[in-house]
This record gives structure tokens, C-alpha cells and sequence, in this order.
């Protein structure tokens, strides 16, 4: 689950399905570049939220620097369980005078085992007025993209092993009452942004609201994976 608050930070919670045969150790990491904030982190099991700590004793988790970011590490109990991890992220996006670029990290590239089915819904924290662009970054088979003035809506299926997904969105200034959560440049983005995604031939571009059309007032991304057994360190 997504959630852009209406300064650009973005809210997260991950939800995984994860079976394991016996107790785990596990990780997780959070993709960061330099300069982005990371904050509030949590962790919940079947409903159980955990405890900062060193991770390695049951009901606790470990927040550390990781090869590319932030890494969560904890003990996964056996069997089928539901995986709850939050987080917020600032300064990840940017706005320019002209639009605001925001790329969603929908899926990491830890998972050492194909994704079976993923869904990601995006909405904003507020009405749009102008053009809206979006599209996936790669594209992975079995995709759909669909929309309404509320929300847009990511289905995929089967998502390769250690393969990240990103839905890119180019928006209009106004869907933010402040930008004290992204970065801020004094100059048109939006030209350079579609210069940028031409060469990149991975990139699909599945649809762009026209202006007026809205989007709505929240954002919300849901994730489900299910593989044979938890990330290892």
C-alpha cells in the first residue's frame, strides 16, 4: 500500500504471503539513491507487530544500512504467513517548474523467486488539473494497466527472480500543497523526462489522462507475492 501525502512523502506498506518450512532468517531491503529519507519503520507478522531489535529473537526486527539502501532483517516463523513492512520515504521524487516526476518502487529486486501475481494501485492526495503520464518500468509479461478517475490500477503476473519493478508517473504540480517532501529544481522537467524514456527501450508507456480527467485522493499500492520460502541472508 502506497500513500502520497500531499508534501510527496510517500507512505509504504508491503504485504507479503511468505511460506516457510521452519524459523528463517530473513531480510528485506528498501532501494535508496542519495539524498532520499527513510523513516518510521515497522514490521508485522499474521497481525503481531514487532519490536525494534536485533532481529534474530522472535518478535523483533533489525533496521540497518544495507547494500543499497535500508535492510530489514527478522526471524520468519514456519509456515503460511502474512508480512506486514512499513515505512515512509522522502525526498524520492522531484518537481520542476513544469511537473512533478515520481517514481514508485512497486516491486524490489530481492525476491529470489518469480512473483506470481502482483497488484499496485496509485492514487494521489489530490485532484489533478492538467496531464497525467504514466508507465512501468520494465514491462513484465502478463501486465495490465487500467484506470478510472480515481485511481490507476497495475496487474502482473509472474515477475521474474531479482527483477524491480517501478510505475513512473509525470503529474501536475497541483497534486501537492507543498513540496517540503521532494526535491525541488527551478526549471521545466518534462521535456528531458520523455527524452529520457524514448531511450530506454525496457520502458511501456500503457496510457495519459487527459487534462481535467482526476485521479483521486489517496495512494495506495497492494502487493502480494508468494514463493517457497523467505529471503535469506
Amino acid at each position: 500500500m502506497f500513500t502520497l501525502e500531499p508534501d510527496g512523502v510517500l507512505e509504504v506498506l508491503e504485504q507479503l504471503n511468505v511460506q516457510a518450512d521452519q524459523s528463517t532468517p530473513s531480510t528485506w531491503q528498501v532501494t535508496m539513491q542519495r539524498g532520499e529519507l527513510f523513516a518510521q519503520p515497522s514490521l508485522v507478522v499474521d497481525g503481531r507487530r514487532y519490536r525494534p531489535g536485533d532481529g534474530t529473537r522472535a518478535g523483533t526486527f533489525h533496521i540497518s544500512r544495507g547494500t543499497r539502501g535500508i535492510r530489514f532483517d527478522w526471524l520468519q516463523p514456519s509456515g503460511v504467513r502474512s508480512v506486514t513492512l512499513g515505512y515512509k520515504l522522502a525526498l524520492f521524487g522531484t518537481a520542476y517548474t513544469d511537473v512533478i516526476d515520481l517514481r514508485v518502487p512497486v516491486w524490489e529486486r530481492d525476491w529470489p523467486v518469480p512473483v506470481r501475481e502482483l497488484t499496485a494501485a496509485l492514487n494521489l492526495p489530490r485532484l489533478p488539473r492538467g496531464r497525467v503520464i504514466v508507465w512501468v518500468e520494465p514491462r513484465p509479461p502478463e501486465t495490465t494497466v487500467t484506470t478510472s478517475r480515481r485511481q490507476i490500477r497495475l496487474r502482473t503476473r509472474n515477475v521474474g527472480a531479482d527483477t524491480p519493478l517501478t510505475l513512473h508517473a509525470v503529474l501536475p504540480r497541483n497534486v501537492l500543497s507543498s513540496f517540503d517532501g521532494v526535491n525541488v529544481r527551478a526549471k521545466p522537467g518534462l521535456a528531458a523526462i520523455l527524452a529520457a524514456r524514448r531511450g530506454n527501450h525496457r520502458a511501456w508507456w500503457p496510457w495519459a489522462l487527459a487534462a481535467g480527467v482526476a485521479l483521486a485522493v489517496s495512494a495506495v499500492a497492494f502487493r502480494t507475492a508468494r514463493s517457497r520460502r523467505p529471503l535469506r541472508r
